[in-house]
Order: C-alpha cells, then structure tokens, then sequence
C-alpha cells in the first residue's frame, strides 16, 4: 500500500512538472488545439518588483468557478483562445504575441493597429511600448473605437510555493499598463465627434519556464466619463491542466472579490492618505502609510495615451513625497491614477505646461 502511495506521488510529481510548462502558442501544430482550466481565484496584491521574489501560494488558492479554456491554431499562424465570455485572437511568432482581435456576445473588436503583447524570450527589465487603435462594434450597430497606450515590462522574477513540496522556479511575472479612450456612437462617420470614455488598466501575468500562458494573472481596471470615475472592475485567475486544477485549487461555494492576504498582510483598504499639489508642472503628491505598500502612479491624457509612468515601495510611515514632472506636456486636463497595493485612487488633475 505505502509502495502504491510512493509511486502516485512520483507520478503526480512527473505531471506537475510537464503540466506547468503550460502551452507555447507559437509552437503549436497548424490545426491542433489545447486547453487549460481557468479558475477564478480571489483578486490579490501582486507585491513588489524585483528578483528573487518568493509569491507563496500555499494553501491558498480556491476558486468558486472553473471554465474550460480552448487553445486552437489555425494555417495562418492565428491561435485562437476560447472562453465561455469571449473568444481572443492573436497572432503569434516564436518571439511575439500580438493581440488583432476578439468577439463577445456583445462587442466585436479589430485592431487596425495591433497591439503588441508580449517579446519572447522573456527577460527581467525588458519592456515595450506602443500605441493601439480597435475598431469594433457593440450589440450588432453601434460603431466604436478604442484609441490608446499599452506599456509592457518583465518587472520580477522569482519562485511560485504551490505547496510545501511543489515550487517552480524561474517564474517571469509581466506588468502590463493599458491607458486607452473609447467612442461610441449609432452612426460611425461621427465616431471623431463622439463623447469619450477613459480606461486605465493594469494586468499582472505570471509565466512559468518555456510558457507563452501564463500560469497566474490578476488586475484591475477603471473607466472615466469626463474625468470622473464610472467604477473600476478586479479579476484574478489562474490557470492549470485539468488534473493539476483538481489537486492544487480548492472548490470555493463562497463569492468574493479580493483577497490581500496571498503576498501581503492584510491592507486595510485607506491606508493611503494624500494630498496632490503642482507647482508649475510638477505634481507633487505628498503621503502618508498605514502600512507597507506597492504603489503605481500613472499620468495619461484625455485621449488615452500615458505619458508618465512611476512605481516605487515604501514602508509604513508618514510625511512621504513624491514628485511627477509635467513638463513638456501640452496644457490639459490629465487623468492622474494611482494604484496602492492592488486599489485604485481615480484622481483627475488640470496641469498648465507653457
């Protein structure tokens, strides 16, 4: 019996070690197809960068829904990765990914100027940073367009604990920053004069050795109308073979949004107090911390295009200043975003530059 107990062990062992090289998309067979299971875990901190990070998932992931996620290629090089919500479209090579569409039952999209996701081989400080246009359409005749920045950097390495016994290394996690203004209207002719919603989003991805999937990805995302804040919107998932889904990830019957607890100690959700002031075109943005904290600042325009971009740490503590330079930038309203340990601030600010 211990023998049989011994020998399972191994062989899930072995698995582990296959199932989490997860799925090369660019490497796929032309016609043949994949597929994962997409738990929705509880929305967490990412933490800091940096190398050598430990993100010890230990006993705390369960998920309260699993999908089916479909992996196809097709002759062109096209992969195709279908959800039970959507259907994404990318087109791949052995050192990119680049995002040229998707479809809903809502919302058709197609980028005319395609988005770039990813430059592989993955490697610590390495980023990209490009600007995007989609042209879609939302129930079937209405006409929209999606018009913004996406900033892309490999910001940790480290080490992923999915139990006392199981740890993969070498795991690259992937910081994607997307500022972008989206237009609507019934008649596309006048999509150039259409009121303009904002999006500020933040996505975190974390690939193992080899993977062009990644095995862990959380983020959040906030929508403006006239600078305003509409609601901002958290996911977390994380995506494993079926068989390692069932061993690893515990069925959860409870519904939740977030959890701070998997890399930080528990925040409490005001722990960042603040104030902002400019002095001719610098923002000055002075602090305080009830706790330790991992903070995103990022300055974009009303179109959509990020022009400052800053992340740092800091510990508990008061009296903290840090400073965003404005200059060179056109006089304008600028949306200033500010992300505390996975939260969002939606902050708009008026910058006069000469």
């Amino acid at each position: 019996m211990k023998n049989g107990i011994v020998i399972s062990a191994i062989l899930l062992q072995f698995v582990a070690a296959s199932s989490f090289a997860q799925i090369n998309l660019s490497s796929m067979d032309v016609a043949s197809s994949d597929s994962l299971q997409r738990c929705k875990i509880r929305h967490f901190s990412p933490g800091n960068s940096g190398l050598k990070k430990v993100w010890n998932l230990s006993g705390k992931l369960s998920s309260n829904r699993s999908d089916k996620v479909m992996i196809t290629k097709d002759s062109t090089d096209i992969v195709s990765v279908s959800m039970p919500s959507c259907i994404l479209y990318y087109h791949t090579a052995p050192d990119s990914i680049v995002l040229i569409g998707s479809e809903s039952a809502l919302k058709e999209r197609k980028y005319v100027h395609r988005k770039p996701l990813k430059v592989f081989p993955l490697k610590y400080n390495d980023s990209i940073k490009d600007s995007f246009i989609c042209e879609g359409v939302y129930c079937g005749n209405h006409p929209f367009r999606e018009t913004g920045t996406t900033f892309v950097k490999v910001d940790a390495v480290g080490a992923i604990v999915l139990t006392d016994n199981d740890t993969i290394q070498n795991v690259k996690r992937v910081h994607t920053i997307d500022t972008y203004s989206v237009c609507m209207d019934i008649d596309s002719v006048a999509l150039d004069t259409a009121r303009l919603t904002q999006v500020v989003a933040e996505r975190y991805e974390w690939f193992v050795p080899e993977s062009q999937y990644p095995l862990l990805e959380c983020g959040t995302s906030t929508s403006y109308l006239n600078l305003e804040a509409l609601g901002t919107t958290t996911f977390a998932f994380c995506n494993m073979s079926e068989p390692m889904a069932s061993y690893y990830i515990k069925e959860d019957e409870d519904t939740y949004e977030e959890d701070d607890s998997f890399y930080e100690k528990t925040q409490d959700s005001d722990i960042f107090h603040y104030r902002i002031d400019t002095s001719g075109n610098i923002i000055t943005i002075s602090y305080g911390l009830d706790s330790d904290a991992n903070i995103t600042a990022i300055l974009s325009s009303y179109m959509g295009m990020t022009y400052r971009h800053k992340e740092w740490s800091e510990p508990k503590g008061q009296s903290y200043i840090t400073m965003i330079d404005g200059n060179g930038l056109r006089s304008g309203t600028y949306i200033l975003y500010i992300n505390v340990n996975g939260k969002h601030r939606r902050i708009s600010h008026q910058i006069l530059c000469c």
